[in-house]
Parts: C-alpha cells; sequence; structure tokens
C-alpha cells in the first residue's frame, strides 16, 4: 500500500514539475523577444526584425518540443534537459538584459545572433550526448 501511494506520488511531482520548464521556456523567450526589441526599436527593417524574432525565439521553441517529447523515465536525459532548458532561459534573459543597459559593442545587436547560436549548439551537444548513452 504504501508503495502505490509513493509511486503515485512520483507521478505526480513528475506531471506537475512538466509545465514549470514550459513556463520557464515561455517567459526566457518572451523576455528575450522583448529585449530583443528594446534594443531594436530604432531599426526601421521589419524584414530583418521579423528575422531577429524567428531566430531568438528557435531555441526557445526546439526546447520546449524537445521537452514534451522526452520521457520523465529516461533518468539523466531527462535531468539534462531540465538543466539545459533552465540554463538557456536564465543564461538568454542574463546575457540580453545585461546588453540592453550597457551594450557590450557597439553594435548591440551582435548579442542576438550569437546567444541563440550558443544555445543551439549547447541543447545540440548535450542531447547528442545523452542519445548515445545507454539507459
Amino acid at each position: 500500500m504504501l508503495t502505490a501511494m509513493a509511486e503515485i506520488d512520483t507521478d505526480n511531482r513528475a506531471a506537475s514539475a512538466a509545465p514549470l520548464e514550459l513556463v520557464l521556456l515561455a517567459v526566457g523567450a518572451a523576455g528575450s523577444l522583448a529585449l530583443m526589441f528594446w534594443t531594436g526599436r530604432h531599426q526601421a527593417s521589419v524584414v530583418l526584425m521579423a528575422l531577429f524574432t524567428v531566430w531568438v525565439a528557435s531555441p526557445f521553441v526546439a526546447l520546449a518540443r524537445a521537452w514534451r517529447a522526452s520521457d520523465p523515465s529516461s533518468g539523466n536525459r531527462h535531468r539534462l534537459l531540465r538543466q539545459v532548458v533552465l540554463a538557456a532561459s536564465l543564461g538568454s534573459l542574463a546575457v540580453y538584459g545585461a546588453n540592453a543597459v550597457a551594450p557590450f559593442s557597439p553594435r548591440p545587436a551582435a548579442i542576438f545572433l550569437v546567444v541563440p547560436a550558443a544555445t543551439w549548439l549547447l541543447s545540440v551537444a548535450v542531447l547528442a550526448l545523452t542519445a548515445r548513452r545507454p539507459r
């Protein structure tokens, strides 16, 4: 009886933890896009802003899809994905926020090219490494 209740409790914690990561990704994406729009507020090109929007949002969308597709019972893979979600969300907000306050370079838009690329590389590397390991 106690074992069955412990399993139910574990299942409930796993089920309730999933929305937290998705909320974190949504906040990270929304904050990143808001900071991008604020930094590029003097940009007249709608096409360029649309391209930046897609590029900045793409790692968050990919991580949300990976999170939805991941199996919580996969152990290390799921924990590593959780850490990548946390690093991508908080790291992006920290870097973009710092760039908004004091630009890193005379071309503040450059960071909005570098951070998504680094997030993609981190995500792919971690997921590729965990895919090769046996459960």
